[in-house]
């Protein structure tokens, strides 16, 4: 499983941000890279809905219709 492959990073925060982590980390007993990977995915989720609601909204002008598509298609004898 792909998932299960970790890669190192290095971030730099301030200090009361990881003092932060550290607490919620304990609190929660989970270490402070999965926390930080748990709050990434739901920020990346999150941000992915709201790209594709954005994206939903955009309308072509420049397209052709249904009919055009269709009168576009090769004829299948």
């Amino acid at each position: 499983m792909a998932e299960n492959i970790k890669s190192r990073i290095s971030i730099t925060i301030a200090p009361m941000i990881n003092d932060m982590l550290s607490k919620v980390s304990k609190r929660a007993n989970i270490s402070k890279s999965l926390l930080i990977e748990k709050v990434l995915k739901d920020f990346l989720k999150s941000q992915l809905e709201t790209d594709a609601k954005t994206l939903s909204k955009l309308t072509f002008n420049d397209l052709p219709d249904e009919d055009e598509w269709l009168s576009l298609q090769p004829k299948l004898d």
